[in-house]
């Protein structure tokens, strides 16, 4: 097993550097131990750094099938609601959680219908995939919601914030009732994602 935290040390070097060859390397690397890797860096302190090197895989697609993206964008989901839920509000996290949900929300909607849209599920499919997406596009609002009120400098020109906003089709005026459901969905399936990946 490779030493994670040695491996994410050199992801953030490389990233400085831009040697793609090595990056795509460590990432590869990473992204077969992801499950062991998660384990490791809950233990010690490195979430953030495993959720972007998770994030770059992503982007990248060095997936070989849609169940491993599943997990990587879980994995990387729940490594940064943990943070977030342990008191860290920088907003780079916010906009990393907000992105991951927009370029990937095709990954999260099983898991969105398993915990909010059940009884859809069997009845109803087409309805249940359109309803996930609509509790997704809710969940980036809450992010945004955030990052507006509290870090206006920080996404102020933000190119892919705006993009990602702007993609959303739901009415983005949520009352403050949809606010709060917005910020449960996050707390929900953070909570489902920490159960499925329990060590």
């Amino acid at each position: 097993m490779p030493d994670f935290k040695e491996l994410l040390s050199a992801l953030q070097e490389q990233s400085h550097t831009g040697n793609r060859r090595e990056i795509t390397r460590h990432l590869r690397q990473l992204v077969q131990s992801r499950r062991e890797c998660y384990c490791q860096c809950h233990e010690e302190a490195l979430l953030e750094a495993f959720s972007d090197a998770l994030y770059k895989a992503l982007l990248l697609e060095l997936d070989n099938e849609e169940e491993d993206s599943i997990e990587m964008a879980e994995l990387a989901y729940l490594a940064i609601g943990t943070l977030l839920n342990a008191g860290d509000r920088r907003p780079e996290l916010y906009k990393r959680r907000l992105l991951l949900l927009h370029y990937f929300s095709d990954y999260f909607t099983d898991a969105i219908i398993e915990v909010f849209l059940a009884r859809f599920r069997e009845e109803n499919r087409l309805q249940a995939r359109s309803l996930a997406m609509e509790c997704l596009e809710k969940m980036q609002l809450s992010d945004m919601f955030y990052l507006e009120e509290n870090a206006t400098d920080f996404i102020n020109g933000d190119e892919e914030i705006a993009d990602a906003c702007n993609a959303i089709e739901i009415n983005p005026d949520l009352s403050a009732e949809e606010k709060a459901e917005a910020t449960l969905l996050h707390k929900v399936l953070h909570a489902y994602l920490k159960a499925k990946y329990k060590n």
